[in-house]
């Protein structure tokens, strides 16, 4: 057989073979329970998801973690902290949302980044406008 008239997966096949030779004559396998996979940040998470909160659209921040995971950490240290089980998503929300806009702020003050310059020459009016 020609290198060019060979499969993709023969190469790989030939590479790493299977330890039992498949054949169709094989009995089936037995069927073994899947273990759940959970982790307490998926629980947290689901938490944020049924109130609506950390699905922006924009899923990083200027810090380049996405706004979830701020959202974990910070209920991790506000239940730190001891703050109330009833309130600490709400809490959670609070002060990641107010660190983000502190951050936008900023960004927006400081006239050297690069997200400033565009901002600061964006014309919202005149977006649409030939030039």
């Amino acid at each position: 057989m020609k290198p060019d008239d060979r499969p993709l997966w023969f190469d790989v096949y030939k590479a790493f073979p299977p330890i039992v030779e498949p054949k169709f004559a094989r009995p089936k396998p037995e069927n073994q329970q899947i273990r759940p996979i959970l982790y307490k940040e998926d629980v947290i998470r689901a938490k944020f998801h049924s109130k609506g909160h950390g699905t922006s659209a924009n899923m990083l921040t200027p810090g380049g973690e996405s706004y979830t995971k701020r959202l974990i950490q910070k209920y991790d240290q506000l239940k730190s902290e001891g703050v109330a089980e009833e309130g600490l998503i709400d809490k959670s929300v609070a002060a990641v949302t107010s660190e983000r806009k502190t951050e936008t702020h900023n960004v927006a003050k400081n006239p050297e980044s690069v997200s400033s310059s565009v901002l600061s020459e964006a014309n919202i009016q005149n977006i649409f406008k030939e030039q």
